[in-house]
C-alpha cells in the first residue's frame, strides 16, 4: 500500500519538478519540497514497518520535518 503511495508521488512530484524546471516558475519549488517530504515520511514508514533496527526511519523523519519547515518558511515570504 506505501508502495503505491510513494511511486504515485514521486511520479507527480518529478513531473511538478520537470515542468518547474522547464518552463522555469520558481513559484512552483514550496509544492516540489513539500511532495519531497511527504515522500520521505512515507519511505521513513515503510523502514519503520519493516522493523529494521537501523538508523534510516529516523533519518528519513528527521529530513522530513526540516523539509516541512523550509517550506512553511518558503510559503511565508
Amino acid at each position: 500500500m506505501l508502495t503505491k503511495i510513494r511511486k504515485t508521488i514521486s511520479i507527480v512530484v518529478l513531473a511538478v519538478a520537470l515542468y518547474g524546471l522547464f518552463s522555469d516558475h520558481n513559484d512552483l519549488l514550496p509544492f516540489t519540497m513539500a511532495g519531497l517530504a511527504v515522500m520521505m515520511v512515507i519511505m521513513g514508514a515503510e523502514e519503520h514497518q519493516k522493523d529494521r533496527k537501523s538508523y534510516r526511519s529516523y533519518l528519513f523523519f528527521a529530513v522530513s520535518l526540516f523539509l516541512i519547515l523550509v517550506t512553511i518558511k518558503d510559503f511565508i515570504h
